[in-house]
């Protein structure tokens, strides 16, 4: 019998405590078992360290930095440690369900063709405890960059790269925010990616998510990412339209989170009308002290 691929799990950590527990809880049930935790811990000051190494388990490898560093910084470390044929990430807040590597065997057996795996997942809501799934349609397989460019819809700890794909690309280490994003646009020009339609990934959403809480941030860093693309590229240029109407989208969120400015509403106005218009018009007749309340499920 063929010995299946061992699989690296990346968990990146800082202050991660609250719900660290739940996420490795995740990984040990897995019913795929040949797979290697890689757990990078980035000078946490809490009880992260003292949870991991409570897990007595062979395949549970602990790093920890010299200093704190950035995260894509970090992850990119923590390549450098893993020895499977395969990589994922799952952050420290987010858990799997137990069939979630074993049920990504076509792609582990898939030709070189396929870059990368990803999938549909749970958001789950910690404030009021419910579940609602990330998107209600089937997600595309194969050449996607014109889909993700339209519309980015893979969730990090969803996916699983080839290594030899990832060591090749490697995040960019001057993110914070939009690593992942940068790092699957730019494979994704070059290769495919493998879709599943199942919801084995839970996605939870709570008051410290890092980019739900640095909004200003990820505005920035998609315009220094928008400034850095080729638009004659052919992908590029026909959805530069989609991409320009989401930096104008946190533009906009940016400024409703610094100002209730009545010149915000003439920017409102004219964004194109659709669901993100409505969400801008709603956050910005909101009470100050909701607008980052409702934010964080937007």
């Amino acid at each position: 019998m063929k010995k299946k691929k061992l699989v690296s799990i990346i968990i990146n950590c800082y202050n991660g405590e609250k719900y660290l527990s739940k996420t490795l809880y995740s990984v040990l049930s897995q019913t795929y078992s040949n797979y290697e935790v890689i757990f990078f811990d980035n000078c946490s000051t809490d009880r992260s360290s003292k949870i991991f190494k409570s897990f007595n388990d062979s395949r549970f490898r602990y790093f920890k930095t010299k200093k704190k560093i950035s995260l894509y910084k970090s992850r990119n470390l923590a390549l450098k440690k893993c020895k499977g044929s395969f990589i994922t990430f799952l952050d420290a807040d987010d858990w799997w369900d137990k069939n979630f590597l074993k049920s990504r065997n076509k792609f582990f057996r898939s030709s070189n063709n396929y870059a990368f795996a990803f999938s549909n997942c749970y958001h789950y809501f910690e404030k009021n405890k419910k579940y609602k799934k990330f998107l209600n349609y089937d997600f595309p397989s194969g050449n996607i960059l014109n889909d993700l460019l339209k519309f980015y819809f893979v969730k990090l700890s969803t996916i699983i790269l080839k290594r030899e794909i990832i060591q090749k690309y490697k995040f960019n280490p001057d993110y914070n925010i939009i690593g992942d994003y940068d790092l699957i646009i730019r494979i994704s020009e070059k290769y495919k990616g493998m879709a599943f339609q199942d919801f084995l990934v839970n996605i939870r959403i709570h008051e410290k998510n890092f980019t739900h809480n640095n909004r200003g941030m990820f505005y920035k860093e998609f315009k220094k990412w928008i400034e850095g693309q080729n638009f004659k590229k052919k992908d590029f240029k026909e959805n530069k339209y989609y991409l320009m109407k989401k930096l104008d989208y946190l533009k906009l969120i940016n400024l409703l989170l610094n100002s209730k400015s009545f010149n915000i509403i003439f920017g409102i106005l004219r964004f194109p009308f659709g669901i993100e218009k409505l969400k801008l018009l709603l956050i910005y007749f909101l009470p100050k002290f909701l607008i980052d309340i409702k934010l964080k499920y937007f």
